[in-house]
């Protein structure tokens, strides 16, 4: 009698996706593609989570400040994004920001501004990224160069000469000029994906960090400003989780930072301070820090969350697609992930 045949196992593989930026729309990305049944990974040319929500954290001569420079706040409109904060105030990652925020014209007239909720991350912003991280493989100091391979199995170049993959799927969460580099160093075509990129316009903000050895209170927590070159000046002492010295962070206006975009440091410092001194009575600061986000705020976009090329394998997302929110980067990343993973 002849001997049974033997069952042949079967490896069952999931498929796999790549994400290069790590910031709030990469990790809503991740989140809905490993919800979806993916093995994700993040790749980030940062040296750790936060990209424009970012906090500094500097040795200063009245000890170490940690500065919110970028995004200052945010606001939910989604369910979905309403549900993240929720959670990470509760598990102590972000809270409300109570503060008294205004709108203070040139002639000093001073109104609230809409009554939201705000959160910022605690003890700083870039908490917001960590709890949108967590649990996920999130790789730092990787700057993706090109992609190489073809549609489903796509390997990722890094500058080092390293690689990784190969992946069924990209999702590309950087700016849009990034972009552009990236897709055009990479095997094939995306020319919807860099048209659309070349057509988005990204303000830039020139911000500054400063800091004072007795306390300054103007009579608000945070104030966006009308004419002048100062668009929004806060006051660190009044978030949740800050301690300590008198600390405060401004941001120019797009106009006035793209004039002085390649202005040195100590003159944004001098100007920018003397344009509160002499709105605010703001005194001299006994430290201060310039720093310059070459990508701030979008100022014209698709219009859509997101977008695939014909294969449906590379896809790209951010908030440039849809406007000036960082709620946007959450909105459109998990747009992406829909439509990256066929849901769409």
């Amino acid at each position: 009698m002849p001997g049974k045949a033997k069952k042949r196992s079967v490896r069952v593989t999931r498929p796999n996706a790549a994400i290069i930026g790590a910031g709030l729309a990469g990790a809503a990305c991740a989140r809905q593609l490993k919800a979806a049944g993916y093995e994700v990974v993040l790749f980030d040319k940062g040296r750790g989570p936060g990209g424009r929500l970012s906090t500094r954290r500097a040795d200063t001569p009245l000890g170490e400040i940690a500065f919110d420079h970028g995004a200052q706040f945010l606001t939910a409109r989604s369910d979905s994004f309403r549900a993240f904060l929720a959670q990470a105030c509760k598990d102590g990652f972000a809270a409300e920001w109570a503060g008294r925020v205004v709108s203070i014209d040139r002639g000093g007239n001073s109104v609230p501004l809409k009554a939201d909720t705000r959160y910022v991350g605690t003890p700083g912003m870039n908490a917001i990224v960590k709890a949108a991280l967590h649990e996920l493989d999130a790789r730092f100091a990787h700057r993706v160069t090109r992609l190489s391979g073809k549609p489903g199995a796509w390997t990722l170049r890094f500058e080092d000469g390293s690689k990784a993959g190969p992946f069924d799927r990209i999702a590309i969460t950087i700016p849009p000029e990034q972009l552009i580099d990236l897709l055009a160093r990479s095997d094939g075509d995306f020319p919807e994906m860099i048209l659309e990129a070349r057509d988005a316009r990204i303000a830039p903000c020139q911000a500054v960090m400063a800091a004072f050895d007795a306390p300054f209170d103007p009579g608000f927590a945070g104030a966006k400003l009308l004419g002048g070159g100062v668009r929004w000046i806060a006051r660190m002492n009044s978030r949740p989780g800050y301690s300590g010295p008198e600390a405060y962070v401004l941001h120019a206006s797009p106009d006035w930072s793209r004039v002085h975009l390649d202005a040195e440091p100590e003159d944004v410092i001098r100007t920018l301070c003397e344009e509160m001194f002499v709105r605010f009575g703001l005194p001299r600061p006994d430290w201060a820090s310039a720093h310059r986000w070459l990508y701030a705020l979008s100022e014209e976009a698709p219009g859509t969350p997101a977008a695939i090329d014909e294969t449906g394998t590379v896809g790209c997302g951010g908030d440039w697609r849809l406007g000036p929110r960082a709620e946007f980067a959450w909105t459109s990343g998990e747009a992406l992930a829909q439509r990256l993973a066929g849901k769409l």
